[in-house]
């Protein structure tokens, strides 16, 4: 998936948005971050700094954003892939630290 600058960056201003609540920031991370094939890889950490709070919370947050359906079911917190993009074989082997 490829974005405009414009697009990138107003995806990741939404991600950083601290009055949306974590499953709708993981979404636009997931937006702002995927490569062509609809997955946005996150290294260990990132997505704990990123809405700054505990692991357990960043799963909490991609559960409710895939039972929302903006997150593919296959999505977890080493690679959140974007809906309708699971076909495509995800080669991301990291996963948040404890």
């Amino acid at each position: 998936m490829t974005t405009t600058t414009s697009t990138h960056d107003a995806l990741t201003r939404q991600a950083h948005n601290h009055r949306l609540p974590a499953w709708s920031r993981l979404a636009y991370w997931a937006q702002a971050n995927a490569d062509h094939h609809g997955h946005a890889r996150a290294y260990p950490g990132e997505l704990r700094t990123l809405l700054t709070t505990s692991t357990h919370e960043v799963s909490r947050a991609i559960r409710l954003a895939k039972d929302r359906h903006l997150l593919d079911p296959t999505s977890n917190a080493g690679c959140l892939v974007l809906p309708g993009h699971a076909h495509q074989p995800c080669d991301a082997h990291h996963r948040e630290a404890p």
